[in-house]
């Protein structure tokens, strides 16, 4: 039994198992067709033998096909009928033809039965003499009538004897087995309670009123389960009077699933339309809006009633209409269409939309639809990008990028105008090409180390430009990684230092030069001084103690230079440092140069600030410098380090004569070199520009009652380490 359309179009078989089956089970020939076309859709296997043809021979046939060419006319009006037909209008018995044995007598016998929205014509076969077969039992013709096909069975009510009979199919169907005994109680039963009142209303008024029914109703099983069926009644007459009523039940569980499964897929795909984070608009090619999701109405701030009254031109004002219009007309069936849209809410407001079209057909009419989603955010991000290309384009730094492996994938102008090497000659190759020989091995490795653990690589390098000059430059390699954290590429920013270096080489020189010259000539002049002193008299003694006195101010005073010379020249580096234990370490030292001087300490177990590794020095020179400037015979100085939220502060306290006015005014922002020349601030000086390497702040104020008080405010480490 075959299920498959056949290839020229023509109506499909019957597709149920059980229908197959139970057309096999019936032993006389059976042959199904639909009314409309009378093409024939299967048949059993009684009817192949019968009819000396294969089940695909007769679905290439229609039922008239079986009997003979010249009398096809008589039959088609003989078996147009429901029933049973023995012979034509003439008196002449039904024929059917058969290929290899010829002719046979038939008794046809016809019912028309409804299934799955189309009517089937249910015909069966029995051979018979050239005499009519003898009147069949009327309630054996009722079976043999419906049985024939799969999910239908058939009962009668005789209205007299109050007697039911159904089939065993309809018992089975029931939920009863065969030997139970019909009953309308029974019948009514095993209706669900929701469609029981409904069927037994139709069944009334088809034994009192003669009217027929038709109903899709719901059956309760014995078991958990239920079915649908389609149950029909059909009055039947006798002088006017109801006697019987015969009917059919059809199941129809599979279609029901099917029309509720419909229904679901339905409402899925409306919550899916409305709950869509995207708008999504159906209109017609005339732009008469039809539907509209959630999203919509919110995005816009209508009312679903009021979007559903107006036209696409009414929120969409990125686009003219005619353009619009134009766009709808040329859109074939299937075609999909970008437009960029401006849509406009009710408050006036508009925000920019990137539109997809497109052009389905729906019941036969040609709809759009449209799917916009709101591109405000990523148009920024996009402007956003622009401006940071921008920014990079014009950075007087070179800056590249590289993949995972080191190939260079992009480089901005700055980089070609350090390097010397174009963007074409630099994308697809390694930073290779500006090594320039003079970093040794350790160095890369530790920097392909830093940055393959995530971690930033900032260091001085010596690079080689194309054109084989060497050139500083001050190195910035960050990794970028993706969401899970892993490193995809690098970044690289290179500062081109080597003007700086060179000047810091020549500041160095000079520091050198300086120094030299200076000391030796102050060695002559503290020589000749001292032998002043040793052989003249006393005023020229006296000239010779301030020679003495000014040689060892302007020694001091170079070396001091010659720190603060060395302090700006190299780079700061700040690292976590314990400011309790360098304060005990240059008390304990100040202490040591001075019995005198007294020294008190308040401080904490521990004080971790981040500062330069210099730190100390300044602390140094602040307690020297209370020392050196004391006008009391037994000087105190006090000193503390105390923890405030994020910060750590150094305060060194004396009972001196206080620092000048001109000293102090070395750290203001308006110094002049003269202020250096003339006071004794360089010390100061150089206690500030550590303390500002370090990241931190420097203030003076006076003590009370006499003296100075001097505090160092740095950034509280985030760990020790």
């Amino acid at each position: 039994m075959g299920t498959d359309q056949s290839a020229d179009g023509s109506d499909p078989p019957l597709t149920s198992m059980s229908a197959d089956l139970f057309l096999d089970a019936v032993p006389k020939p059976v042959v199904v067709a639909d009314e409309k076309t009378g093409r024939v859709l299967d048949a059993n296997t009684a009817a192949v033998d019968f009819l000396e043809r294969s089940c695909e021979r007769l679905r290439e046939l229609a039922l008239l096909d079986l009997h003979p060419d010249r009398t096809r006319g008589n039959h088609r009006e003989a078996l147009a009928a429901t029933g049973t037909v023995s012979e034509l209008e003439d008196g002449s018995p039904i024929v059917v033809d058969r290929p290899e044995t010829g002719r046979c007598c038939v008794d046809v016998t016809t019912e028309h039965v409804e299934q799955d929205g189309r009517t089937l014509v249910v015909r069966w076969f029995e051979p018979v003499e050239r005499t009519p077969a003898p009147q069949r039992e009327r309630r054996d013709d009722l079976f043999d009538k419906t049985q024939e096909i799969a999910d239908v069975g058939a009962w009668e009510y005789d209205v007299l004897s109050d007697e039911l009979w159904w089939s065993e199919y309809v018992a089975g169907l029931l939920g009863y087995d065969s030997a139970a005994e019909p009953s309308l109680p029974a019948a009514f039963e095993a209706v669900h309670p929701d469609d029981r009142d409904a069927f037994e209303a139709a069944f009334d008024r088809a034994v009192e009123d003669g009217i027929a029914y038709d109903l899709e109703i719901e059956l309760r099983t014995r078991g958990d389960g239920s079915r649908w069926i389609r149950a029909k009644g059909d009055p039947q007459t006798e002088d006017g009077d109801v006697v019987r009523v015969r009917g059919t039940i059809q199941g129809v569980t599979g279609r029901k699933e099917r029309e509720r499964e419909l229904e679901r897929a339905s409402e899925r795909l409306r919550v899916l339309f409305d709950k869509s984070p995207n708008v999504i608009i159906v209109h017609d090619v005339t732009g008469t809006v039809l539907d509209v999701n959630e999203t919509h109405v919110s995005n816009l701030g209508y009312t679903r009633e009021e979007l559903l009254s107006m036209h696409v031109s009414d929120f969409e004002v990125g686009v003219e209409l005619d353009e619009l219009e134009q766009t709808w007309k040329e859109m074939d069936v299937g075609e999909r269409r970008a437009v960029a849209g401006v849509h406009r809410r009710k408050d006036g407001s508009t925000f920019p939309a990137s539109v997809r079209l497109n052009k389905v057909e729906i019941d036969g009419d040609e709809r759009i639809i449209a799917v916009s989603r709101d591109v405000t955010e990523r148009n920024e991000r996009e402007q956003e990008l622009e401006r940071f290309q921008r920014a990079i384009e014009a950075a007087a730094h070179a800056i590249f990028l590289t993949d995972r492996d080191g190939t260079i994938t992009y480089v901005n102008p700055a980089f070609e105008s350090i390097t010397g090497y174009t963007a074409a000659e630099a994308v697809g190759e390694t930073p290779n090409i500006l090594n320039s020989g003079r970093m040794d091995q350790q160095y890369f490795e530790e920097q392909w180390e830093t940055v393959l653990s995530g971690q930033v690589w900032e260091e001085q390098i010596v690079n080689r430009r194309k054109s084989g000059e060497i050139y500083h430059a001050q190195q910035t390699i960050a990794p970028i990684t993706d969401d899970d954290g892993t490193v995809r590429e690098f970044v690289a920013i290179q500062t081109d230092i080597t003007e700086r270096k060179e000047q810091n080489q020549q500041l160095q020189t000079l520091d050198r030069v300086l120094r030299h010259n200076l000391r030796n000539e102050l060695t002559v002049v503290e020589g000749y001084a001292s032998q002043i002193e040793a052989e003249g008299t006393t005023p020229v003694d006296d000239y010779a103690e301030r020679i003495l006195e000014s040689t060892t101010d302007l020694l001091d005073t170079a070396e001091k230079g010659r720190k603060i010379t060395k302090l700006l020249s190299e780079r700061a580096r700040r690292r976590p440092i314990d400011l309790v234990d360098v304060v005990e370490r240059e008390a304990a030292a100040a202490r040591g140069s001075a019995d005198s001087v007294g020294i008190e300490t308040d401080l904490p177990a521990r004080a971790v600030a981040t500062a330069t590794g210099r730190i100390d020095e300044a602390i140094a020179e602040l307690l020297e410098n209370a020392i050196e400037h004391t006008d009391r015979s037994e000087p105190t100085i006090d000193v503390g380090v105390r923890l405030e939220g994020e910060t750590v502060r150094i305060r060194i306290a004396d009972d001196g004569p206080g620092i000048e006015a001109m000293e102090r005014r070395i750290l203001d922002v308006t110094r002049a070199e003269e202020d250096l020349y003339h006071g004794s601030g360089l010390g100061l000086w150089f206690v500030y520009w550590i303390v500002r390497r370090s990241g931190g702040s420097l203030e003076f104020e006076a003590n009370a009652p006499r003296g100075s008080v001097v505090t160092i405010e740095l950034d509280r480490a985030l760990s020790a380490d």
